[in-house]
């Protein structure tokens, strides 16, 4: 009984932050108004070793009707086929 509990618990602990971490799952409808990228590194550090890892980030800024705009994360290939003026989703599926 108690292992069971010491597990769900767990479970629950490790689960409950990623559950408001996807900002890809936000439903926004609405035209694209800018593009930005953000080039981003990272250095760690292990005894006397350092390593540095480095992504980009596509971000498109879309104003839906009658709201403010919203920064979402794209992927690289959604990123080239949305222009500015297009219509996001829409534009992500050429």
């Amino acid at each position: 009984m108690k292992r069971t509990l010491a597990v769900l618990l767990t479970v629950a602990a490790l689960t409950a932050p990623l559950a408001g971490c996807s900002s890809s799952s936000k439903n926004v409808t609405g035209t694209v108004v800018s593009k930005k990228t953000d080039h981003e590194c990272k250095t760690k550090k292990k005894g006397t070793k350092r390593t540095r890892s480095c992504h980009t980030e596509y971000e498109l800024m879309v104003r839906p009707k009658g709201g403010d705009e919203e920064e979402v994360d794209v992927s690289y290939s959604a990123y080239n086929n949305c222009v500015e003026g297009s219509t996001y989703p829409k534009c992500t599926t050429r």
